[in-house]
């Protein structure tokens, strides 16, 4: 009997779509920094939470503090910015498809958000996608005044250090385990 060389193939592919969206993975290891600077920022690769897909309003634990993979809702929201707090389940399934996700504590300085908000505004447009793959959100749960976080990459700061976040973005950006440039349908 001759077996069919389709069956092999289903499989690889049903392998694949595992790992990357939906699958889990174990997590790598204790969070390293990576580099710090001005600003007091930080620079940390974490371990990765893997990237399953949970129920849209499911209450959500993350191991790091902002989340950098870990469970998410299967949609994502769109790459904007978002003056209410966006729930993180939406946002962490941003990541998976390459995303940058700013975020602010909502009592940081006036100055300091207004400044974020001018480098988000500043983002050249992702070459592969068109648009910025990044979004812009308050999130109070914060341990600093403001971070960016990108697949398995957190940075915490004071204040805004843009030459060392416009590096993270370059360096991070459209690096996620999808590469998907669809522009989200959330909220």
């Amino acid at each position: 009997m001759t077996r069919s060389p389709v069956v092999p193939l289903v499989l690889v592919s049903l392998a694949l779509t595992m790992s990357r969206c939906g699958g889990g993975e174990d997590p790598a290891g204790p969070s390293t920094p990576a580099s710090s600077g001005p600003q007091g920022t930080i620079v940390t690769q974490v371990a990765n939470e893997g990237w399953v897909h949970v129920a849209e309003g499911s209450v959500v634990r993350y191991a790091n503090n902002p989340p950098a993979s870990g469970p998410h809702y299967p949609v994502w929201l769109r790459y904007d910015e978002f003056s209410t707090v966006m729930p993180r389940g939406y946002w962490v399934h941003n990541l998976e498809h390459g995303a940058i996700v700013f975020l602010y504590r909502p009592d940081a300085p006036p100055a300091v958000i207004d400044a974020l908000r001018g480098l988000y505004r500043s983002l050249s447009l992702d070459s592969a996608c068109g648009h910025r793959l990044a979004l812009l959100t308050p999130d109070p749960e914060l341990p600093r005044p403001i971070g960016a976080v990108a697949a398995d990459w957190v940075l915490l700061a004071d204040g805004v250090d843009a030459p060392t976040i416009q590096a993270f973005v370059a360096a991070r950006r459209n690096r996620g385990p999808e590469k998907v440039c669809d522009f989200g349908t959330r909220p």
